[in-house]
């Protein structure tokens, strides 16, 4: 998982931690949908602060199917709010 350094560090974590990827989608019924990639090493890079990146296929299980762009109907993979969970 490439993030920037100094989110690395807001977020408590250091270089080399292993996280866990973690978005919430709220449904139209209220409820959330919870979604997980797991064991993810945090690699500073000089993405944009409060971005992120990482490789697909890895992280296809944090894309809803049904969650796609209007008009071509593909899959909204760049555009994807998580958080990071520590490792146990």
């Amino acid at each position: 998982m490439f993030c920037h350094p100094d989110d690395i560090a807001a977020g408590g974590f250091v270089a080399g931690d292993r996280v866990d990827l973690v978005p919430e989608r709220p449904l139209a019924d209220g409820a959330v949908e919870h979604r997980r990639a797991e064991d993810f090493r945090l690699v500073p890079y000089s993405t944009p602060r409060g971005n992120a990146a990482a490789y697909y296929p890895e992280t296809n299980t944090l894309i809803p199917l049904d969650h796609v762009a209007r008009g071509s109907n593909t899959p909204v993979s760049k555009a994807i709010t998580i958080r990071l969970e520590r490792r146990a």
